[in-house]
């Protein structure tokens, strides 16, 4: 643990400079502007997800929970025909603070654990190159590659998927360049 006590620094700093790149990605460059896009006639879709109750969670349609549902001929011609997708009804509006902050502890979190593993692979004197190999590649496994089994299974589109991962590996090169540069 007093090894692990040694890393505050490359895991504070890390965190911060995974922050600014997701700032910079998100906001200043805006590569994932492309991503989304406006429902044609939103208010009528808002009013009608309202005027249907739904609760906060995550949605699947057309969806068949049971084998009798699947047996039944119109759910199974809403199955062929589509559309497929999933809709997502939030708990609570977006507080911009609220979000920056718990991405931020992510980000902390994140660069902790590849601080621990950093501590079971390599020796206190280790090179630059080595600590960038150990600390880069679990970084880049840590942003770059958790989402996709979710992205496979529920539709993500290739090009939101494909950012993710170029971001991630961003994010794990920054990360691995900053535990090798303050590796003590």
């Amino acid at each position: 643990m007093s090894e692990l006590a040694t890393l505050w620094l490359p895991i504070l700093l890390s965190s911060i400079a995974v922050f600014f790149a997701s700032f910079l990605a998100w906001v200043v460059i805006g590569h994932h502007t492309p991503d989304w896009s406006e429902i044609p006639d939103e208010g009528n879709v808002i009013d009608f997800i309202r005027a249907q109750g739904l609760r906060p969670g995550q949605y699947m349609f057309p969806m068949a929970r049971t084998k009798e549902a699947m047996a039944d001929e119109a759910k199974q011609q809403q199955m062929i025909s589509g559309p497929w997708g999933t809709l997502n009804i939030w708990s609570r509006q977006v507080k911009m603070s609220r979000n920056l902050l718990q991405t931020f502890v992510f980000y902390l979190v994140t660069s902790f654990f590849i601080a621990y593993l950093a501590t079971l692979a390599l020796e206190p004197r280790a090179t630059f190159s080595r600590v960038f190999q150990v600390t880069g590649t679990a970084g880049i496994l840590a942003y770059a590659f958790g989402h996709v089994p979710n992205a496979i299974w529920f539709g993500t589109h290739r090009r939101p998927m494909l950012m993710d991962v170029v971001d991630g590996v961003c994010f794990g090169l920054i990360t691995g360049l900053i535990f090798a540069a303050f590796w003590p």
